[in-house]
């Protein structure tokens, strides 16, 4: 098989910034990496430069964007015209990765994606609630069965309660109990590890088939949750996040959900990689659309099918 030659992407005085960015696999798969270090003030020197190496694409800090004068706006326009794309990095981050940018530089300085101008669509959000209520009402019947055979098998195998709710934090930062058929022999509200010696010989099967979260269910019915949101946290761990990351508490601008965008591109994340799951939130509350919905509800399909574990 010929493998396909990779487009040239031209970064201009790329900073700190920029380091989160460059470091992604996504983007070394797709583009060939080239550095250009000086941006003259008077001219820009870089279009020959573009043309003669067939460079496709060029990405800018966001600083120098506002900085450029007249007639370097009026060369990159020409550049744009003959089919070159002119990004800025966080958009660029942003189309390649599907998550939203948030940068650590220093200590309480954060390099982010207009993130305080993220809006709720009420009108799609009007929708959205419209499309749990249909979805409940379709899946009910199945999931009732299902259920029931789940708590009866989950009663009669280990000690214990049949259903097991938590607290979680859901939109506007309300705590709501979360429900789920029992799994474990003993739960403390921690993580799960691999080969966690809680999880009962029935627990591992229903979190593969992933029939412990049914009950899930009532949360949509009640407006605790939507099919698909960021998945809803532990109020301990909701404290120790937003201490680490302050833009942590926007994934509560919508309602939390069973399965999310987040979910879907990291099914076994660590808390160590809460950065970045927090970047896919927000982009799905920036970018939300009903066809969004469906991509993650068929991919979500796709992973309950094949037994894979969240």
């Amino acid at each position: 098989m010929i493998k396909r030659k990779k487009e040239k992407c031209l970064f201009v005085n790329v900073s700190k910034s920029l380091d989160k960015l460059l470091s992604s696999s996504k983007i070394a798969d797709k583009y060939e990496i080239v550095f250009y270090k000086e941006l003259e003030a008077s001219e820009i020197t870089f279009t020959n430069y573009i043309k003669e190496n067939y460079i496709k694409v060029v990405v800018f800090e966001n600083s120098q964007l506002n900085e450029l004068s007249k007639k370097q706006v009026n060369e990159l326009i020409k550049l744009r015209l003959s089919g070159v794309e002119i990004h800025d990095s966080e958009d660029f981050y942003e189309c390649i990765n599907k998550r939203v940018p948030i940068i650590k530089t220093q200590d309480n300085q954060y390099f982010s994606d207009e993130i305080f101008s993220l809006k709720r669509k009420r009108r799609l959000l009007f929708f959205k609630r419209g499309f749990d209520i249909l979805f409940f009402l379709l899946l009910f019947p199945i999931a009732l069965p299902l259920t029931i055979i789940g708590c009866f098998l989950t009663k009669f195998t280990s000690r214990g309660t049949m259903l097991y709710s938590q607290i979680r934090v859901g939109r506007g930062g309300r705590p709501f109990k979360i429900y789920k058929i029992r799994t474990m022999k003993t739960n403390n509200g921690g993580y799960t590890v691999a080969n966690d010696n809680r999880i009962t010989p029935v627990g591992k099967f229903l979190r593969f088939s992933k029939i412990d979260e049914l009950p899930q269910l009532f949360n949509i019915l009640k407006g605790d949750m939507s099919l698909i949101g960021p998945r809803p946290e532990q109020p301990k761990y909701v404290e120790e996040y937003s201490e680490e990351n302050p833009f942590f508490n926007l994934r509560h601008m919508i309602r939390p959900g069973v399965s999310g965008w987040a979910q879907i591109h990291l099914p076994k994340a660590t808390p160590e990689e809460n950065l970045e799951k927090l970047e896919y939130d927000l982009y799905y509350i920036k970018k939300y659309s009903w066809r969004l919905d469906i991509q993650i509800l068929i991919k979500t399909i796709k992973i309950v099918l094949t037994m894979n574990s969240h």
